[in-house]
């Protein structure tokens, strides 16, 4: 599995939280990964059990849990760049596209360089959400990088 898979499942794995509790009996969080084949039988509720484990696995846990961790201070940064729009109302996918990179940004496992992050997170917007919502994550996550410079 590759680090755009990690970021993929864990896409999966946030969004999928915005609808289901921890204990719904009608949805596991092993589904998302049983799809890829990537589950094990036995396996637990945990990100990093449930992919094939290694470093990516290990990654898309570091990111589902640092972005559970830190939900609100990590929309209070999407709101500060949101110029005119309320993050309460956004679109859930483009939310948590936007919550993982600055997760990425903001609480790093490792450096990685802002570009690549930004343009992880553009991939992520077109093959999840489409163009516009690219150029709108775009428009934030740049916003929030040049203010750091």
């Amino acid at each position: 599995m590759s680090r755009h898979k990690a970021r993929q499942q864990a896409l999966e794995l946030l969004f999928s939280r915005e609808f289901h509790g921890e204990n719904d009996i009608q949805y596991k969080e092993k589904e998302i990964f049983e799809e890829d084949g990537a589950a094990p039988d036995d396996a637990a509720d945990s990100a990093a059990e449930l992919s094939d484990g290694g470093d990516e696995g290990a990654y898309c846990d570091y990111l589902v849990q640092t972005v559970t961790a830190h939900k609100e201070e990590l929309d209070g940064v999407i709101q500060s760049f949101a110029k005119g729009w309320n993050v309460s109302r956004m679109n859930h996918t483009d939310k948590n596209i936007m919550r993982l990179a600055l997760c990425e940004l903001v609480y790093p496992k490792e450096e990685t360089a802002p570009s690549i992050v930004l343009n992880e997170a553009i991939l992520l917007a077109k093959e999840y959400s489409g163009e516009k919502a690219a150029k709108f994550i775009n428009g934030i996550l740049g916003a929030y990088v040049r203010s750091r410079s």
